[in-house]
């Protein structure tokens, strides 16, 4: 067990104690994406995909739980490999041929593929061209680098998730109540 989630109950403070009885959901929610970091395979023992699955290829290079990289994926682009958001406008393409075709004229401020990775903040920063962010498995490897950073900060664990989104609180707050529902329905076996 990571040493961030040993925490005696005699450390708690009490107010924070009574607000996750208060909302057991939030405790639910709690407890399954600590599971999730903590044991990613327990979830899923009984249905071990293969490692030539790009989801699980980038779980294992990165350590990232593959229910939260698939639940992110699913928020980011609804599972959608060529997804582009080009300056705040959401196109999803029908072919990687049609992905290039909009790279190619989008400029710097664009997210893309199925983790809508932001070219112009991480392209640079990893080295990673615009094209080569459009094959999934190239996507999700770096997706996962990317949240892997966000989760290896310290501080509530909902936070660090929305980190990889960024925004208000509220747009935060959303953001985490949409990773959460695809997380659950991954668990499901229902990713949509």
């Amino acid at each position: 067990m990571r040493d961030e989630f040993r925490i005696p109950r005699a450390r708690i403070p009490a107010k924070r104690v009574a607000l996750i009885a208060a909302r057991p959901r939030l405790a639910a929610a709690t407890a399954l994406v600590a599971l999730a970091w903590l044991a990613p395979g327990a979830a899923l023992a009984a249905r071990t995909p293969a490692a030539s699955d790009p989801y699980v290829a980038a779980s294992r290079a990165t350590g990232v739980p593959i229910a939260l990289l698939a639940a992110i994926a699913g928020v980011e682009s609804d599972y959608h490999p060529w997804a582009l958001d080009v300056a705040g406008r959401e196109i999803y393409c029908r072919s990687r041929a049609e992905a290039e075709r909009v790279l190619a004229t989008s400029g710097d401020n664009v997210d893309i593929g199925l983790m809508q990775v932001n070219w112009k903040f991480w392209g640079p920063r990893l080295k990673v061209s615009k094209l080569k962010l459009l094959d999934p498995r190239n996507n999700l490897f770096f997706g996962a680098l990317i949240l892997k950073r966000c989760l290896s900060r310290g501080g509530d664990i909902w936070r660090r998730i929305s980190d990889y989104h960024s925004g208000n609180a509220g747009a935060r707050n959303r953001y985490n109540r949409r990773v959460y529902a695809k997380y659950l329905r991954y668990l499901r076996g229902d990713p949509r």
